[in-house]
């Protein structure tokens, strides 16, 4: 028999709903049946006493781009098991992260699909991306689509704001995407974005405007095309108090000064009174312009779910079994035998209070447990 962990005493949210007070056993690297808890040799297993406590599946951040190894693993001393990388280049970074060995699970899109001329096509080139890279036409959609499938991806990413990619190159990438069983995510920052990402029907769009709110043309469609949402509020909210961005807008008036953080939460709020399904996550970065603490930063996505209208438990469910249910996880995002003990146990009702998610106890990556984050990037102030 695998080692055991039981924790006692805690409340359970098990990505849905809170189930009550019950006993949870970590059998191995699985949740195991709580029966064990009955036949275990209680001098041979470790007991957790979760008095006070609220046990949660590990959180998982729907929209990061990770620096490193290092990093990586320093999500899950937050309590973020499991990150979706939206964006890794160059191809020598992928690898690595790949291959990285760590408490966090780490997905990814390698490269996006980019237009050369665009916002993001001239950022790119800081990063040392060639303009080889980028898709111009249809037929290079077919190409960037497969080179992402022989490079066995989670899912393809494309960057739909505009200007940027004509729609026919959109649809293409789409077409060719589901072609290979891909599942699709478009970075849609603008009110413009959100039109052309649902016109090209992609499976999950990620941020959400600041210069318009989304109103019923948009949200019914997104209901209509079972459309899911990342809206990255932390990253809207950061972007929309940068000073930084804001002084280079007068130099580079394409960045947009159309940036109002109310908008995006109106839009968050529409969403969700229409049922669509939004899921956290917060395009974490140290892009040098914006720069936000690994795993830290998830928390205070939940927060602004939260203020955006979302309940204390539509949140948790935002970043644990919708998530784990959109990114086609089915190993985690609950707590049910069988499942990944991936766990965080947190003082306090964060079903009542979201901020309580922030008091971590303790943490389990697949059964292992994960030191908690401590220093100064403790919990408390500023996010950026």
């Amino acid at each position: 028999m695998s080692k055991l962990t039981i924790i006692k005493n805690a409340r359970v949210f098990d990505g849905e709903t809170i189930i009550g007070t019950k006993t949870v056993v970590i059998e191995g690297s699985r949740i195991g049946n709580d029966g064990l808890a009955d036949k275990a040799d209680l001098s041979s297993v470790t007991i957790i006493d979760g008095t006070g406590c609220t046990l949660l599946p590990g959180l998982i951040d729907c929209h990061v781009h990770i620096g490193d190894e290092a990093q990586l693993a320093s999500c899950a001393s937050y309590g973020v098991t499991t990150v979706c990388d939206m964006a890794c280049m160059p191809p020598e970074k992928f690898a690595k992260l790949r291959a990285a060995k760590g408490p966090t699970t780490w997905l990814s899109a390698s490269l996006p699909a980019y237009e050369e001329n665009s916002r993001h096509g001239k950022l790119f080139k800081f990063a040392g991306v060639t303009a080889d890279h980028a898709v111009h036409n249809t037929d290079e959609a077919t190409r960037f689509v497969q080179n992402r499938v022989d490079e066995d991806v989670d899912y393809v990413k494309i960057i739909a704001d505009f200007p940027g990619h004509d729609q026919d190159v959109l649809d293409k990438i789409q077409v060719e995407a589901r072609k290979h069983g891909k599942m699709t995510i478009a970075h849609t920052a603008q009110y413009e974005a959100f039109e052309r990402g649902l016109q090209a029907d992609f499976d999950i769009l990620t941020h959400v405007p600041m210069n318009k709110v989304l109103d019923n043309n948009i949200v019914s469609k997104m209901v209509n095309q079972k459309t899911v949402a990342v809206p990255t509020l932390t990253m809207m909210e950061t972007m929309a108090n940068s000073w930084i961005l804001w002084g280079i807008s007068w130099v580079l008036p394409s960045i947009g000064r159309a940036m109002n953080f109310q908008v995006a939460l109106d839009s968050v709020t529409a969403m969700r009174n229409a049922d669509v399904p939004i899921l956290a996550g917060t395009d974490m970065n140290n892009s040098g312009i914006f720069s936000m603490v690994a795993g830290k930063s998830l928390h205070h996505e939940l927060e602004l779910l939260v203020r955006a209208g979302l309940t204390p438990v539509e949140t948790l469910g935002a970043a644990t079994s919708l998530a784990a249910k959109h990114f086609h996880l089915r190993d985690r995002g609950r707590i049910a035998p069988g499942l990944r003990a991936d766990l965080i146990l947190v003082e306090g009702k964060p079903d009542e209070n979201i901020t309580a998610t922030q008091k971590i106890s303790r943490v389990w990556s697949g059964g292992v447990e994960v030191p908690k984050s401590a220093g100064p990037q403790g919990f408390g102030g500023a996010v950026i």
